[in-house]
């Protein structure tokens, strides 16, 4: 290991914008923090070997070619959940260790499902931009109470927006790579085979984990055994998505409507995206799932905690 392990004070790059807290936490420790949230790639890549830790959220794309330019870098810290945008092969590789914070905005994420599910089932955002048109319209919307909800992932997220909805009187299906009877057994709901949560689901929940790459769930099969006029959210990640066939999904009448935080570019910059954000049925955030006080200050302090962690194990 280079001789920079045996530092107690390190180096840190924090490469995208993050809760100042953290900054203030880092240096309180002893630690050289520079901040620079607008790096591009190739800027990252000339100055990477400078530090022993950087620090990311999605913004940054932490690539095989990225991590081998970090010669003295020990230590990636994602503000946040999800290490799709970090090589993590490479970073074994290279003996780098990865924390996250992961649970840290969970509850501001189910809330948000829930915020797009009722929106788009009582056609809210849609009436508010006709009435400031000048038009006043009325439309009946859906009732979510004793509908079916399936969540495709049933992770931190998946369970607590299952809780919310439970709550609400929905009953609750699930499809997850990894079973738990403890968290199904709290929401009254049940595992099924994703053909079978497709064809009984009125609203669908996409709160899946990547670990790294893309990987496509939901395309023009998938679209074709959901139930008629369901209604999909998506606060995961947009290439879970088939964007072509979601979009004639829409337009055909198979989904009822489509609510999500991601989008295959950010900002958007395909026709078919920009197609898709303008039809009167869609919404669209612009990934604020986290982007509440309550979550940057949890995501603050819990990569702080891991950070602290793994670089006394570093240090060992």
């Amino acid at each position: 290991m280079n001789a920079a392990a045996d530092v107690k004070t390190k180096r840190i790059l924090i490469s995208d914008p993050v809760e100042r807290s953290l900054i203030a936490g880092l240096e309180e420790k002893g630690h050289m923090v520079d901040y620079r949230p607008e790096l591009s790639q190739e800027q990252l890549m000339e100055i990477l070997h400078d530090y022993n830790a950087v620090v990311v959220r999605s913004r940054t794309k932490l690539t095989s070619e990225v991590l081998q330019s970090g010669q003295n870098l020990q230590l990636i810290a994602r503000a946040g959940i999800g290490t799709d945008n970090i090589d993590m092969d490479a970073a074994e590789r290279l003996g780098i260790k990865v924390v996250t914070a992961a649970g840290s905005s969970t509850d501001s994420v189910a809330e948000l499902n829930l915020a797009l599910l009722i929106d788009i089932a009582r056609r809210i955002s849609f009436l508010n931009r006709q009435l400031r048109s000048g038009k006043f319209v009325k439309q009946a919307g859906t009732e979510i109470a004793g509908k079916t909800a399936g969540m495709i992932g049933f992770g931190r997220i998946g369970f607590q927006t299952a809780n919310y909805l439970r709550a609400l009187g929905l009953g609750i299906l699930a499809y997850d790579l990894y079973e738990s009877k403890e968290l199904i057994g709290k929401v009254s709901g049940k595992y099924v085979s994703l053909d079978n949560l497709l064809g009984n689901s009125d609203f669908i929940f996409i709160s899946v984990t990547l670990m790294g790459g893309s990987k496509e769930i939901l395309g023009v099969e998938e679209f074709g055994k959901m139930k008629n006029g369901a209604i999909l959210i998506n606060t995961s990640r947009a290439e879970v998505v088939n964007l072509e066939a979601l979009v004639k999904a829409l337009k055909h009448g198979r989904l009822k409507g489509y609510g999500a935080d991601v989008l295959w570019s950010e900002p958007p910059d395909s026709p078919l995206e920009k197609e898709l954000i303008s039809m009167d049925n869609v919404i669209i955030t612009p990934h604020i799932g986290a982007q509440t006080i309550e979550a940057q200050g949890r995501v603050a302090r819990m990569t702080l905690e891991n950070m602290q962690k793994a670089m006394e194990d570093i240090n060992r």
